[in-house]
């Protein structure tokens, strides 16, 4: 796999991805999610670079909006119905339908999105401390749907 990184001396180069790199890569995707999110440039490192080659790909994306589908069926069963492996807070979630709706739109537009977007989401649902999973999280579930969402329809700009 080739990437595209920033050296300090070379300017831009492109380069395989050493081993070491790939297993960063998949062992800090979280982080580099959350770097991603908020606006690091994914040439500035080797792990950066891979994860942002795995956010952009369509197959990403349609797992997200597959997940939010997901996630919007299980807060409409009622509760004694079925127990999932990691339970949502469902009336947050009822209260964000049309939030998780306008964000699976966006997900499965045709087309390349914006990064940032997409690593956004990806933390918003990974993450078991967001609003959508734990109780006692002071983030606003609608406004972090809301964010990602504008992220997914804003251009990337350097």
């Amino acid at each position: 796999m080739l990437l595209l990184l920033e050296e300090r001396t070379h300017g831009l180069v492109v380069r395989p991805a050493r081993p070491w790199e790939r297993l960063l890569a998949g062992v800090r995707t979280h982080h580099l999610d959350e770097d991603l999110a908020h606006g690091a440039s994914p040439e500035a490192t080797a792990p950066l670079a891979l994860r942002a080659q795995a956010l952009a790909h369509d197959g990403f994306r349609q797992d997200l909006a597959r997940s939010a589908q997901q996630i919007l069926a299980e807060a409409q069963q009622p509760a004694q119905h079925r127990r999932p492996a990691i339970p949502v807070c469902r009336d947050r979630v009822r209260e964000a339908t049309a939030e998780l709706g306008e964000l699976i739109t966006r997900l499965r537009s045709p087309g390349p999105l914006p990064l940032r977007g997409v690593a956004q989401v990806s933390v918003l649902f990974g993450d078991g401390r967001s609003p959508l999973y734990h109780r006692d999280s002071q983030d606003d579930l609608r406004a972090r749907l809301r964010e990602a969402a504008d992220a997914l329809s804003q251009l990337d700009t350097p």
